[in-house]
């Protein structure tokens, strides 16, 4: 037997302990969450469980369940290691909150036979036991189209997403909330910003990543404070606040023919000012991410979505549209959005240690983007005002 054979053999080996460990790992899944089922829920016994490749901080999974040789879909959520209780609670009022206003495109919650919402488990994890959460959502129909880092949705798709934060956020203005979520609103969480991109850049390796983040940490840094220095804290505690999406993106909507027909993922909610949650939606929805105008903010994109916003929220007599007040702070929370998200980019990869060329994308996207906002800073002020005030 030659090398050759002698490496095939040993690939073949390692190939099937593999496949072998994949397959108890599934079947204890499975009567794990059968367990979970007949014990807490009545929606009739396990049928099959598929992991959902999508997200970055919790774990879903699509699961059909059988009563009477009837079957039915749902959606089941396990919690991120280390969540706290408080926002679980935070997240599922809004949720219920949604349910008693005939929202007609969040998906509701399954409730359990004692009417609570999530199941809390105690399961071991690297020799320690830890508090573990899951929880059961119906199933929304709908295409999963896009992600966060390729929301190229249609303008027609992209006007009805519009439409749709307008309707969410008019929905939940006079929400009574259960719970917490614990980050800071956008005014306390920029200032903490710039400690935690320091504290990283005592820790950076040998990758890509960390060489183009420490080559553009001090621009960084300064953007950070000039933003800081643009809100103006009193008049920020004056501007409507709810509970914000918070990741309002065209990968958290199912689609059907060019409509948006289900919004989900709540978990990153939490009380806010409404024009950060409209910058967000912008800064995601309307910036590119292809070639050499990679992080572009699309003018005619964001005159598309604020167009929509406006003519939807002036139809809504709860919140109505943006005030002028809330239309003077847009432009400043399009660049404390875009730090938000360039902050996750960062945290997330030194925490996870996730693949440093993937989250290059994500970090050149967020530097990119918050140059050329810098770059254009007259003309996107110019751009929100005549869209908003022409309304």
């Amino acid at each position: 037997m030659d090398l050759g054979e002698l490496r095939a053999i040993v690939e073949n080996l390692v190939q099937s302990v593999h496949t072998l460990q994949e397959v108890i790992a599934r079947n204890y899944l499975e009567e794990h969450l059968r367990k979970i089922l007949a014990t807490h829920y009545d929606i009739g016994e396990l049928s099959s469980v598929r992991k959902l490749d999508r997200g970055y901080v919790n774990v879903s999974y699509e699961i059909e369940t059988e009563t009477n040789s009837r079957k039915r879909r749902y959606f089941l959520r396990r919690y991120k290691r280390g969540i706290r209780e408080e926002e679980i609670r935070f997240e599922h009022s809004i949720v219920k909150h949604l349910m008693s206003k005939n929202f007609p495109l969040s998906a509701g919650l399954i409730f359990r036979k004692d009417g609570g919402t999530y199941v809390r488990e105690m399961e071991e994890r690297e020799g320690e036991v830890e508090e573990v959460y899951y929880a059961i959502f119906e199933f929304l129909k709908g295409e999963d189209k896009y992600t966060w880092d390729n929301p190229a949705c249609s303008r027609k798709e992209l006007s009805d997403a519009a439409r749709v934060l307008a309707r969410y956020h008019d929905a939940v203005c006079d929400m009574r909330y259960e719970g917490r979520r614990y980050e800071a609103k956008i005014i306390d969480l920029l200032p903490t910003i710039s400690g935690n991109l320091m504290k990283y850049a005592k820790r950076t390796g040998n990758t890509k990543f960390d060489a183009y983040f420490l080559k553009h940490l001090d621009y960084t840094l300064r953007v950070v404070d000039e933003t800081l220095g643009q809100i103006d804290r009193h008049a920020y505690n004056e501007l409507p606040q709810l509970a914000v999406h918070s990741d309002y993106h065209p990968g958290n909507l199912k689609f059907r023919k060019g409509s948006v027909v289900g919004l989900f993922d709540f978990d990153w909610s939490k009380i806010d000012v409404r024009c950060f949650d409209v910058a967000l939606a912008m800064t995601y929805g309307c910036t590119t991410w292809e070639g050499k105008d990679d992080g572009d903010l699309l003018l005619d994109r964001i005159i598309l979505f604020l167009e929509a916003y406006r003519d939807e929220a002036s139809t809504l007599k709860s919140l109505g549209p943006l005030s002028d007040r809330e239309i003077d702070f847009l432009p400043v929370m399009v660049k404390a959005s875009n730090l938000y998200v360039l902050n996750w980019d960062v945290d997330d990869y030194y925490i996870k240690k996730h693949n440093p060329y993937e989250y290059l994308i994500y970090l050149q996207h967020n530097v990119r983007t918050m140059r050329w906002i810098e770059d254009n800073w007259d003309n996107l002020t110019a751009t929100i005002r005549r869209v908003l005030q022409a309304g």
